[in-house]
């Protein structure tokens, strides 16, 4: 059975750091792809005002185009309102008949039990992480032991070279008219000024 990675998340901007993860992903855990899965409205950032799906889509596809191992899938554009993590995860799982592992934040991870049907994310679906650097994973630590000794949870923890970068550091740059090129990659820059994203 294939294993299949799914990369959750606003990605607005997608940046350096994701595609990394990704990619150490597919080399350290031998998947076979990672699909990345922007959201329509996530539960966590109901009044978070969001690029629209179709810009953040595009900066996706133009991230990834020379990586065949690398897709995206547009499950919850296309489904239209919150979206939970969980079904999307079982839906997935049908679509591409593969096993499914998750990839997200280590911030998320600490807070996944608390996610709609967390605890049963925990039990059916591996999940990947990394630490950001500077990050205190103290907290981390503990929560992931506890996971594996309740949920007996599979959580994989990647040896990524530090490279400290976030979506939000990148919007606030983009406004104050500052230079981003060492954080996403250049035509992602290039269509980001193209279509003046991020201005206000």
């Amino acid at each position: 059975m294939k294993k299949i990675a799914i990369f959750g998340g606003t990605f607005d901007p997608i940046h350096l750091a994701h595609t990394r993860l990704a990619e150490t992903a597919l080399s350290e855990l031998g998947l076979d792809k990672v699909v990345f899965m922007p959201n329509e409205v996530s539960p966590f950032k109901l009044d978070a005002k969001i690029s629209p799906a179709e810009h953040r889509c595009k900066m996706i596809e133009i991230a990834i185009q020379n990586d065949k191992r690398l897709e995206m899938t547009t499950y919850e554009i296309d489904k239209k309102g919150i979206s939970y993590t969980y079904d999307a995860l079982q839906d997935l799982s049908a679509m591409y008949e593969a096993r499914l592992y998750f990839i997200l934040g280590y911030d998320s991870v600490v807070a996944i039990d608390t996610w709609y049907k967390g605890s049963d994310i925990l039990k059916e679906f591996p999940l990947i992480t990394a630490v950001r650097p500077g990050t205190d994973n103290t907290l981390g630590e503990r929560k992931i032991a506890e996971y594996h000794r309740d949920y007996d949870a599979e959580i994989h923890l990647l040896h990524m070279p530090p490279f400290d970068c976030s979506s939000s550091h990148i919007r606030d740059l983009c406004r104050k008219g500052q230079p981003i090129h060492e954080l996403v990659n250049e035509r992602v820059e290039e269509y980001i000024i193209n279509n003046g994203l991020y201005k206000d």
